[in-house]
């Protein structure tokens, strides 16, 4: 005798079918956005890592009339593609020409944007940004006085020969040491202008 199936069995199998192609379309859903998340995250983890990387480095930067203006040294750099910038550690950056007193920039790290019209916004310049203990130096010259500035942040435009500061900063002189918030020195003119909350002290000669 064949068994025979009733209506009601046969809605309830119906049932459990479609419970379980729900269950499996649910895991394969899961496991598809899981995949794909940690796919996304494996290659953000790639993006983010440098492509390469140059230790003990020594480089000279020419200006327009091919004249060495910029020589910067460091312990190590790094190239982050994703961003398209250059890490410094310990950059060392000489400023100089025949026509002007050499202007010595160290911090313990830099980060180079350069020049770019690939990213977005575009780079019109290069900008080097110094961080941590930032020391600018020029030495006393036939027609400059002696000048160290000290912060933890500077932001040189090497095509401008600026180099502007919205940190604290102080300045020190032969006959003045001051303090202020924010700065700009132009090397090309030998100036610098101290911004904000400036208080300055004057040396006795001999001190």
């Amino acid at each position: 005798m064949k068994p025979q199936i009733t209506i009601d069995r046969a809605r309830i199998w119906i049932a459990v079918v479609a419970l379980g192609l729900i269950a499996l379309g649910s895991f394969w859903v899961e496991n598809a956005f899981r995949q794909r998340g940690e796919d996304d995250a494996r290659k953000s983890s790639i993006r983010l890592e440098p492509d390469y990387y140059v230790e003990h480095f020594n480089f000279i930067r020419l200006s327009n009339s091919s004249k060495a203006n910029y020589h910067l040294t460091g312990d190590r750099l790094i190239h982050l593609p994703r961003t398209d910038q250059y890490e410094i550690t310990h950059p060392h950056i000489n400023s100089f020409d025949s026509t002007r007193m050499p202007v010595t920039i160290i911090a313990e790290r830099a980060v180079v944007d350069q020049k770019s019209e690939a990213v977005n916004p575009k780079r019109e310049h290069d900008i080097v940004h110094l961080y941590d203990k930032v020391s600018v130096e020029r030495p006393e010259g036939l027609n400059s006085n002696f000048m160290r500035l000290e912060t933890n942040y500077l932001m040189l435009i090497p095509d401008n020969d600026l180099v502007t500061s919205d940190h604290p900063v102080t300045l020190f002189t032969n006959g003045m040491e001051a303090h202020a918030i924010g700065m700009i020195a132009n090397n090309s003119t030998q100036q610098l202008e101290l911004l904000s909350k400036v208080h300055a002290r004057l040396k006795k000669r001999g001190s």
